[in-house]
């Protein structure tokens, strides 16, 4: 049995012809993919149903529905070698097959029996069955397969006579024909309905997770885990305009060094840990992203200058912690430039100021932090005006 979903809710009849429906078959995937194991879904169904006709036809009487016992026969073993087709990965041909070989059962079946019994039914299925079976580019036979099927049920409605020429089934067996063969359309129509939706919904789905996935990688830092430029930018903009805050970028001291001697996979490596133990020290709201490089900068909303270099201090001493890497260890330090702001909607005036504070703590003598603290005076909150009376 399949788990249930994160919310609780079990998944359904829908969920499972979607996750059939969405197996890969004889390699291929997109469009191709998703036409071919619909394809195979239904020349399955095809099968099982033209065989127990078959079946049910054999056993009724042999003598008299000879010729559709043959045919029928026939057409499973057709189904089948569409089944082929398909698993290796020849979709346009099996599609084709089981249009086909479903339309042509359904005429001579009709034809033989008269339309009484009701099998010409499975026609109206056909509508959603071409928009299944083939893909966006095949659009063309897609409409001519929907016109076959059309004309093929009228013919069958309209031209063929109620019962059939060389064999007639009884009054009452004709109504047992027709309501199965009605119930049968009815189940058919309904599980395509079901498989297009629940595809088109988890279609929808995996697009949206994609899209999430795109934004992630585009504000996302793929080595370090942290936020790049652009998510630091928005958030150092809304500060800005709303609340004081300080800034803070950091530089790795020698890192260079570190990268020429033991390689770049281990320069990776420590960037990787140095990313994740910059993230776990600060506190909730405040942000850390990589700046470029071995650089990091940090947001901070509603702090103090004095608060940011002590939890700068207090980065800068964890951050001291031995790295392993390939079977030795590293002491990493970090160099630290410090500000304050106003939120006066200019934080590039900010960055500056961070950035200066890290020269000079690299001009100090490296693993410091350096404060440079804003000396712009707050801008002042203009009341808000009286509009005149007209």
């Amino acid at each position: 049995m399949d788990p249930p979903r994160s919310d609780g809710s079990w998944p359904g009849v829908g969920d499972a012809l979607t996750s059939y429906l969405e197996r890969r078959v004889g390699g291929q995937t997109g469009d191709v993919g998703r036409a071919a194991s619909a394809t195979q879904a239904f020349l399955v169904i095809a099968a099982i149903l033209a065989g127990a006709y078959t079946i049910f036809f054999a056993g009724y009487d042999l003598d008299g529905l000879r010729p559709v016992v043959v045919v029928g026969s026939a057409i499973v073993l057709g189904f089948l070698v569409g089944i082929v087709f398909v698993r290796t990965g020849h979709q346009l041909t099996a599609a084709i097959i089981a249009v086909t070989l479903g339309t042509v059962q359904v005429a001579f079946v009709t034809q033989y029996i008269g339309w009484i019994a009701g099998i010409q039914l499975y026609l109206i299925a056909g509508g959603q069955l071409v928009f299944m079976l083939f893909t966006q580019r095949q659009w063309m036979l897609r409409w001519v397969y929907l016109a076959v099927a059309v004309c093929t049920f009228f013919y069958c409605q309209l031209v063929v006579p109620e019962h059939g020429e060389n064999f007639a089934f009884s009054d009452s067996a004709n109504g047992v024909l027709f309501s199965v063969n009605a119930t049968l359309t009815l189940l058919l129509i309904y599980t395509l309905a079901a498989i297009s939706y629940y595809t088109a919904a988890r279609a929808r789905a995996l697009a949206d997770g994609a899209a999430a996935r795109a934004e992630y990688l585009a504000n996302t830092d793929e080595l370090t885990g942290l936020s790049n430029r652009r998510p630091v930018t928005r958030r150092l903009d809304e500060l800005s305009a709303s609340t004081r805050y300080a800034v803070a970028i950091a530089d790795l001291d020698h890192f260079k060094v570190l990268n020429d001697t033991f390689g770049h996979d281990c320069g990776d490596r420590v960037l990787a840990v140095v990313g994740a133990r910059l993230r776990d020290g600060l506190r909730a709201g405040d942000s850390v992203g990589r700046w470029g490089g071995e650089e990091f900068i940090f947001v901070m909303a509603d702090a103090s200058l004095e608060d940011a270099v002590v939890t700068m201090e207090r980065l800068r001493t964890q951050l001291a912690a031995p790295i392993p890497c390939f079977g030795h260890s590293h002491d990493v330090r970090m160099s630290v430039g410090v500000t304050d702001a106003h939120p006066d909607r200019m934080p590039h005036r900010a960055l500056q100021r961070a950035d200066t504070a890290l020269y000079e703590a690299k001009a100090a003598g490296r693993d410091t932090v350096h404060a440079i603290p804003d000396t712009e005076p707050a801008p002042i909150a203009q009341p808000p005006q009286r509009r005149r009376r007209s």
